[in-house]
């Protein structure tokens, strides 16, 4: 039997424990208006926008996003996996999963070029519409992390976003 000291041994175990992601951010669904999602995906559409943005800082955690649209922004060092509108759109089905009094949320032109913003005034880089760069696609993948297909292609060359949750019959 091999007796470690005290000091190694909870070395060892804070090295093990590093290694793990954690995923402790605002990803609960306080609504059903993402039930959807969950349903095809598996987590929250908070869950995997935390996820995507995990992959380029793995300290990101949601916060409570704010209903001024965009409810976030992309202001992480390495942008590449925030400065597309595939994140931007999660970002605001995280919105719509937190928020449990609106039936949706449309958010004005420019909403998209604001969450690019990252200091106030720089637009983040390199930007892409429908799509992530190369290496983030990859990373995603090898991540397995599932990206709903619509995304790929939902965007308003305006920077817009509009969706409204329709109510489901009542068939009682």
């Amino acid at each position: 039997m091999i007796f470690l000291p005290s000091a190694i041994l909870l070395l060892i175990i804070n090295f093990e424990w590093g290694l793990r992601k954690v995923y402790a951010g605002n990803t609960v669904c306080t609504s059903n208006h993402s039930d959807w999602y969950t349903s095809v995906i598996g987590e929250t559409p908070c869950t995997t926008y935390e996820r995507l943005r995990q992959i380029c800082n793995s300290a990101y955690q949601v916060g409570t996003l704010t209903r001024n649209t965009p409810p976030d922004h992309c202001d992480d060092q390495v942008q590449d996996c925030c400065c597309n509108s595939i994140s931007f759109a999660l970002s605001m089905l995280c919105l719509a999963c937190q928020d449990n009094t609106a039936d949706g949320f449309d958010a004005g032109v420019g909403a998209y070029q604001q969450y690019l913003l990252k200091d106030g005034n720089n637009t983040c880089g390199p930007r892409k519409d429908r799509n992530f760069t190369t290496t983030i696609q990859n990373a995603v993948c090898n991540s397995d992390i599932k990206i709903e297909d619509q995304l790929y292609n939902l965007f308003w060359v305006d920077g817009q976003w509009c969706v409204t949750r329709t109510p489901t019959p009542d068939f009682d």
